[in-house]
């Protein structure tokens, strides 16, 4: 009899833990395919994302400007989200890499912002359609401040990258 009941509690916990090992495997699968399935949908957004830079202008020393133009399908936004490195030459001739920070209004030292969002940004024909949404077709231009002050005659670069990880770069000389 006691042989019966050990046997009937080996039986029961080897099925306990067969069931645990499927649901463990099971819950596994699950996340994978969800993770798949947003990884998909990340790689689609990230190819009907296109920007492309139309130039770079140093304004002064402290400022520069650039142009940039949404050439894919995607809507972009969250500026903030967005990052802007620049290389370049001072003054005294020290060569500076900085990421500058996103200011929604008006730029600080090491700061940027988006200065407009236009139809055709040469003409200062502004955006007609979701005004301050960087929409496919638009052109928009970054202001940028930094310090100490672009030097010359030295070739510089500004890149700018999507919340997405698209990327453009523009060469400039003060």
């Amino acid at each position: 009899m006691e042989n019966i009941l050990i046997a009937l509690l080996c039986i029961a916990l080897m099925i306990f833990a067969g069931l645990t090992v499927a649901q463990t495997t099971m819950n596994s699968q699950d996340s994978v395919a969800t993770a798949w399935k947003e990884m998909e949908n990340n790689s689609g957004e990230i190819a009907r994302t296109n920007i492309s830079s139309l130039g770079a202008v140093t304004v002064n020393g402290g400022t520069i400007n650039m142009t940039l133009q949404n050439a894919g399908e995607t809507k972009l936004e969250d500026f903030d989200e967005w990052d802007l490195i620049l290389q370049y030459y001072d003054t005294s001739a020290n060569y500076l890499v900085k990421r500058l920070t996103y200011n929604s209004g008006t730029p600080s030292n090491n700061e940027w912002t988006v200065e407009g969002i236009y139809l055709d940004a040469g003409s200062s024909t502004a955006e007609a359609f979701d005004p301050g949404i960087f929409n496919p077709d638009e052109e928009m231009v970054i202001e940028m401040k930094v310090n100490p002050a672009v030097g010359t005659p030295n070739a510089n670069m500004a890149t700018v990258a999507t919340a997405n990880g698209v990327s453009a770069t523009a060469i400039f000389t003060r």
